[in-house]
């Protein structure tokens, strides 16, 4: 089947499986209500929009990942949801208060390694426990729970600087899992590692998410990921940011790898594509050609 040929089907109409996941996820409450949303700075004194009127609903367990090229304030958004940055205009509501800076109901996984390297893996797990005002006991008896869940049961008395980088994100997974947050932000969490160890991690995820009750925000700029994890996919577009489609997500769950080649994966994904890459952009910029060298023939 060529790619033109492949169109996203209506999953209401065409995947009995797929609408019924639909109609479940729709029955749950509203986690997260993101309304008008603005962000804006100012350099040199020229007022800069990352992006102006983003409106979102997620519900309760819902895996939604955002998408866009680069400059669309995808980032941003998930950092001003986690409390660590703060809009020009709108608001974020969290089980319907107002996010007004980080708190213990947002966990959130960047693209870095961000655990703290002279801390063992099992300690890193209790950071955010202890903080919370736990003892030593029970922190230390739930983080092993935890490491258990990720896979990292037998490296607890590890450090940072031994383990892998799909291991240290599982880590980081853990840690921000740990202090039972309503949500899980991820803002590129896997873009860091190998293709191989990449896919590893997007199953450990689907196989955590399904066994935690939590809801996934995931940023991404990589469109098969975002389809092969997401219930919904937010498509966003630059210059400035703004919400241009939410897609919601034909491919029946659970996941595995084959369905990368089935039409509803490859419908996806094309239309992920026209909306990042519209074939309509047509002229590409010129690089200026200088030679340096004259190796005696033409190279393409």
């Amino acid at each position: 089947m060529h790619s033109s040929e492949l169109h996203l089907p209506d999953y209401r109409e065409q995947s009995p499986a797929v609408a019924d996941r639909f109609r479940r996820i729709e029955a749950r409450p509203v986690i997260l209500d993101v309304r008008n949303l603005r962000k804006s700075y100012e350099a040199n004194g020229i007022n800069h929009t990352v992006f102006d009127n983003v409106s979102l609903s997620i519900h309760r367990r819902e895996f939604i990942c955002v998408v866009g090229s680069s400059g669309c304030g995808k980032s941003t958004l998930a950092r001003i949801v986690a409390g660590l940055d703060e809009s020009t205009g709108g608001e974020v509501l969290l089980d319907g208060t107002p996010v007004t800076g980080p708190g213990p109901d947002r966990g959130m996984v960047f693209q870095g390694y961000t655990l703290f390297p002279w801390l063992t893996v099992k300690r890193n797990v209790m950071f955010g426990l202890k903080m919370g005002g736990q003892s030593d006991s029970i922190a230390e008896a739930e983080a092993r729970q935890w490491l258990d869940m990720v896979g990292l049961s037998k490296f607890e008395d590890s450090y940072p600087h031994e383990l892998s980088g799909g291991m240290k994100q599982r880590v980081a997974i853990a840690r921000a899992l740990a202090n039972k947050p309503r949500i899980l932000l991820m803002d590129e969490p896997f873009a860091a590692l190998d293709a191989q160890t990449r896919g590893q991690m997007q199953n450990y995820l689907l196989q955590i998410w399904r066994k935690v009750d939590v809801t996934v925000l995931f940023i991404t700029h990589d469109l098969e990921e975002a389809a092969f994890l997401a219930d919904r996919i937010l498509v966003m577009g630059a210059n400035p940011g703004r919400v241009m489609e939410f897609i919601e997500n034909p491919v029946p769950r659970p996941r595995h790898d084959d369905q990368f080649l089935s039409p509803e994966f490859l419908a996806l994904k094309k239309r992920l594509e026209e909306h990042i890459h519209p074939s309509s952009a047509g002229n590409h910029d010129h690089i200026p050609m200088i030679k340096m060298t004259d190796a005696g023939d033409d190279v393409e």
